[in-house]
């Protein structure tokens, strides 16, 4: 039998590039896991929080009542942070990393911080680890493939509810584990962390947004904070009184007459700015706590990014 020159210049080159597909699976990229999307994160399975894996639905995981027709059950939530996505396994695709918040009904707030990788194309949990209860998050970032992580936690001796010692941890993805590679500890928390960064506020009181148009802004100095309050330029005294305590003097501002919502807005503002006793921080946020015995509350800043 006599096979022609023709048969294998078409068909010999189509069976290699066969037998090549075959062998050599589609590039995937990270794009092909969504993580711009919102929900690739909020419905997919995370593992290493409790002994079985939980499946986040719209974000939320709640178990079954640990005692039949009882309030107390398991609850994990995907905190509301932007994720952090660096390259944590070398393959040249960013992994994402989320914080998690696990509670039981109890005073008990736990944060985790897990790892989510392309797989396939496919958002798959490769890492899970916890980070304590009732801590401060300050800030969350990717360094030379690894997750850096600051946080305010309690030190010793110290109640859980009002942590003061700054930490660092550094992260990495070995094997399929997220182990910590690094710790160190910064010293108490004061003013000195958050002195020269530019907050804008997000929040005035648990229910109130500041207005559209309206820019609140606060920058802590050497004993004093400055800003715009909406409309005016302000200054005050600030006096540190101990770890995450201090109080604020009267502020005193320009003074341009400043139509609503801006000028009711920063009346409001600056009454509370006075009644601040307390600081912390909540998801990388700055959090002032204002006022006294039962009429407490608290405003929410944000980093101000240079554009």
């Amino acid at each position: 039998m006599t096979i022609s020159r023709p048969f294998f210049n078409v068909v010999l080159p189509g069976l290699v590039a066969l037998i090549v597909t075959t062998i050599v699976p589609p590039v995937v990229s990270a794009d092909s896991c969504r993580w711009n999307d919102p929900t690739a994160l909020r419905n997919i399975e995370y593992r290493g929080i409790h002994d079985n894996a939980v499946t986040l639905r719209s974000g939320v995981y709640e178990g079954e009542p640990f005692v039949p027709g009882g309030a107390s059950r398991p609850r994990v939530e995907l905190i509301a942070m932007p994720p952090v996505l660096h390259d944590l396994d070398g393959d040249g695709i960013d992994d994402a990393a989320v914080l998690l918040a696990e509670s039981s009904g109890g005073s008990g707030a736990f944060t985790w911080l897990a790892v989510v990788s392309c797989r396939d194309g496919r958002a798959v949990n490769t890492g899970t680890i916890g980070l304590g209860d009732r801590v401060m998050i300050r800030s969350l970032g990717g360094q030379e493939g690894s997750i850096v992580v600051e946080f305010v936690a309690a030190g010793p001796g110290e109640p859980l509810c009002c942590p003061t010692r700054n930490v660092r941890n550094r992260y990495r993805l070995r094997d399929g584990n997220l182990l910590l590679a690094s710790s160190e500890v910064q010293g108490a928390l004061s003013l000195a962390d958050v002195k020269g960064i530019p907050w804008r506020l997000s929040r005035l009181g648990r229910n109130e947004r500041v207005p559209e148009g309206v820019k609140v802004t606060a920058v802590f100095g050497e004993g004093r904070v400055s800003g715009s309050g909406g409309c005016n330029r302000y200054s005050a005294e600030v006096v540190e009184s101990g770890p995450l305590e201090f109080s604020i003097g009267p502020a005193a501002s320009t003074r341009m007459a400043c139509p609503d919502p801006a000028g009711g807005f920063e009346d409001r503002y600056y009454s509370a700015l006075q009644a601040t006793t307390r600081f912390g921080f909540l998801l990388g946020n700055l959090v002032l706590h204002y006022g006294r015995g039962d009429e407490r509350d608290t405003m929410m800043f944000e980093r101000e990014v240079p554009r």
